[in-house]
């Protein structure tokens, strides 16, 4: 894909393939994946390791770290994939502050991504927290002009096919 500033947001709610895919999309492009999970507080990573699901108030530091990492890249010109969960509208409007960036919403049922989470290894989010997770998340509205929705419950290279069509 010749365009550049490719400033991407993936997200959906854990287990949706938002680090599978975001590494997979940054490969295909030849750009930078930034792991948004690795940005989460010791506090928060250890809160859901508890089982308890973070609130508004846990995930604002964070989200405005990573619209900062955002920020820096687009300063810099470098391009770039984030994987963020960014379950509300407010939270992606945190990160579009950052700039032109463009979100690729992974769409999958709770029952496809709850098997994927029973055979999930090595995370700190553990099953228990999906539903919380999908009762938080708003689905992308017709006024988000800027989210390209992808039916994740593909396989792998269908969804990384459905992107690279959304995004020529």
């Amino acid at each position: 894909m010749k365009n550049r500033n490719l400033y991407l947001v993936i997200f959906g709610v854990s287990g949706s393939g938002k680090t599978l895919m975001g590494k997979m999309l940054a490969k295909n492009l030849g750009i930078e994946f930034i792991e948004g999970d690795d940005f989460h507080s010791l506090m928060n990573v250890e809160k859901m390791k508890s089982g308890h699901p973070l609130t508004d108030a846990d995930r604002m530091p964070w989200l405005y770290i990573l619209k900062n990492e955002i920020q820096t890249r687009i300063t810099n010109n470098k391009d770039f994939v984030l994987s963020c969960s960014a379950l509300k509208i407010e939270y992606r409007d945190i990160l579009r502050k950052a700039g032109n960036i463009r979100f690729l919403f992974l769409n999958v049922s709770e029952n496809v991504v709850s098997g994927r989470l029973m055979h999930r290894k090595a995370h700190f989010m553990p099953p228990s927290l999906l539903h919380s997770q999908i009762e938080t998340l708003e689905r992308p509205q017709k006024t988000e002009k800027d989210i390209i929705v992808v039916n994740a419950s593909q396989s792998p290279q269908k969804v990384l096919d459905d992107i690279l069509a959304g995004l020529s």
